[in-house]
């Protein structure tokens, strides 16, 4: 056998016989040994070392399973990012329908107080132009529409229908220069007809011209033969006082600007424009004065 190999066999036996001494030294001394003692002042040596060890090493294991965590973070994030938008949606969603509520309850006052038939109708077209000053509803024949109807909102008179299909009306609107109403001072009953001149204030020549009239006076529907609108419909107050002109400033109770759903009159007033021969009464016969016999 070759002597390095001889040699570090010897000295393995050695070791294993010094550890096996040892051993059964502290076995037998107990907590009080010697070997013990060794370990004890080991611990205290090199206890400090891993602890500070153990902190440093701490925050770096803590980071890596921070970095494994994220992209569940962002998920959780995502999904209550999501939640958050659809909470905004339907709080807008609601704020639009208590407006849209409110605005069908002050029109169904304004209906019960006038005694109308009416249908609701959305409004789904603003005007193509400034000029046209038109809307189109999405209501129409087959609601019972029929060209000439009154359109009236929660305020007062929006204006007329002027056509009619299957499923639609388009509404001319009060403040369009080719509308022209007949109309009345609800105070005194002045009547004369009334013009829109588009975004500003409505034009009123009334039959009487020396008429006194004060600013605030409250302006109504006038029934007349051959239209559909009916009587005693809101449309504003005069803004001043007559002065040399003949005509007045009007200005209108509705916000045209701000149409969303308005109601169509469907019991809208028939006049005559002719009384029928067949039904007219015959004169009475009263006796007429002899002209001979006058002194």
């Amino acid at each position: 056998m070759p002597e390095p190999r001889r040699r570090s066999r010897t000295l393995l036996a050695v070791l294993v016989l010094v550890s096996l001494i040892l051993i059964t030294v502290d076995y037998r001394q107990g907590d009080g040994g010697a070997v013990a003692a060794i370990q004890r002042g080991a611990l205290a040596v090199f206890g400090p070392v891993a602890e500070g060890f153990a902190t440093v090493v701490r925050p770096v294991g803590g980071f890596f399973s921070a970095v494994g965590e994220l992209g569940s973070l962002r998920e959780r994030n995502a999904a209550l990012e999501s939640d958050l938008q659809e909470l905004r949606r339907q709080q807008v969603h609601m704020a639009d329908v208590e407006r849209e509520n409110a605005e069908l309850r002050a029109q169904f006052d304004m209906r019960q107080r006038l005694g109308f038939t009416t249908t609701v109708g959305r409004v789904i077209a603003q005007p193509p132009t400034s000029v046209e000053r038109s809307v189109l509803l999405d209501v129409g024949a087959n609601n019972g529409l029929l060209p000439g109807m009154a359109v009236i909102n929660e305020f007062g008179l929006v204006g007329k229908l002027t056509e009619v299909t299957a499923g639609n009306a388009r509404v001319e609107l009060l403040t369009s220069p080719n509308a022209r109403y007949g109309v009345r001072l609800a105070e005194t009953g002045e009547q004369g007809f009334l013009t829109g001149r588009g975004a500003n204030p409505f034009q009123l020549e009334l039959l009487d011209t020396e008429a006194e009239i004060e600013a605030g006076a409250q302006v109504v529907t006038q029934l007349f033969t051959g239209t559909a609108i009916p009587d005693g419909i809101p449309v504003g107050v005069i803004e001043a006082p007559r002065d040399a002109s003949r005509f007045l400033a009007v200005r209108p109770y509705v916000d045209f600007t701000r149409l969303t759903t308005v109601q169509v009159v469907l019991d809208y007033p028939t006049q005559p424009t002719e009384l029928p021969e067949e039904e007219r009464l015959p004169s009475p016969d009263l006796p007429r004065p002899d002209l001979d016999d006058e002194p």
